[in-house]
């Protein structure tokens, strides 16, 4: 929502598998001091700022129960009114991360609310661990009306214009990404009944052509595998994604983008930071 990734999401440093458990990868951090105009000019990248992509990763990477026994309802069906879902969406909690890097993607970890309200684009808040290069550094950051407000760890607030097209409305309205990703996908197939946190979804396995995941995350060159985590029970939300990119070398292992959403439509009140 930040753009198209602002209107995307965020990268946490944990990996989860098809059993939810967490494995933490190590990270290096280097103390090196970073010219604020170069973070700004880099969030201002229609990539990083995938910061807003995909709101909320519900329950993180947090162990869930899994039943595979079924039978078990179809996951076309499923998805479809999970999209359907999506034109009463107002606001909503998120988290977004990555195992892995892809090009133009500067981010580690992004977490934050957004909403449609408060200009008409929308507006969020939230927080976001980034890695250009060997360069690693956190910000607060704001976006409401036409201003994009980013606050390092240490350092003043600095206010750049919001990028234009790439608002909480292009994630969140009904033609807005996390639509597309849900109404493009292929191949469908219902897995398992697993409980997230205190919500009981079905989590159904499809996938998504290169053309339209490249459309919404800038520097994905193939087809990936995706899986959606729909509400059991009416309006069948949308509560986690996972995106597998696989990788662009034979030595290297696939990435895996995750995504979710909680507080769907609890009120979110966005303003920009003082001074």
């Amino acid at each position: 929502m930040f753009r198209r990734t602002l209107a995307k999401g965020g990268l946490a440093v944990a990996i989860c598998g098809e059993s939810g458990r967490s494995e933490s990868k190590p990270a290096t951090f280097i103390t090196r001091p970073i010219v604020l105009s170069s973070l700004v000019g880099m969030l201002r990248r229609r990539s990083a700022l995938a910061v807003l992509l995909v709101v909320g990763l519900l329950g993180g990477c947090s162990s869930s129960q899994l039943d595979t026994s079924g039978p078990l309802p179809d996951g076309h069906g499923l998805v479809t009114e999970s999209a359907n879902a999506l034109t009463g969406l107002r606001s909503v909690r998120f988290t977004f991360s990555s195992s892995g890097v892809i090009p133009g993607l500067p981010i580690r970890q992004v977490e934050g609310d957004a909403t449609l309200d408060g200009g008409p684009g929308g507006a969020a808040k939230g927080q976001a661990d980034m890695q250009e290069s060997i360069n690693r550094f956190q910000l607060t950051y704001v976006l409401t009306g036409n201003k994009l407000y980013l606050t390092p760890k240490s350092g003043p607030v600095e206010t750049v214009p919001a990028p234009a097209g790439f608002t909480p409305a292009s994630l969140l309205e009904p033609d807005g990404a996390l639509h597309k990703l849900l109404t493009s996908a292929t191949g469908m197939q219902t897995e398992a009944s697993e409980l997230l946190g205190s919500v009981q979804t079905y989590r159904v396995a499809a996938k998504v052509s290169k053309a339209v995941i490249s459309s919404i995350i800038p520097g994905i060159q193939s087809d990936v595998d995706v899986k959606f985590w729909v509400a059991e029970n009416a309006p069948k939300e949308l509560m986690r994604m996972w995106v597998q990119i696989p990788p662009v070398e034979s030595n290297e292992g696939a990435t895996m983008l995750e995504l979710a959403l909680s507080n769907h439509n609890v009120p979110v009140t966005v303003t920009p930071p003082a001074g």
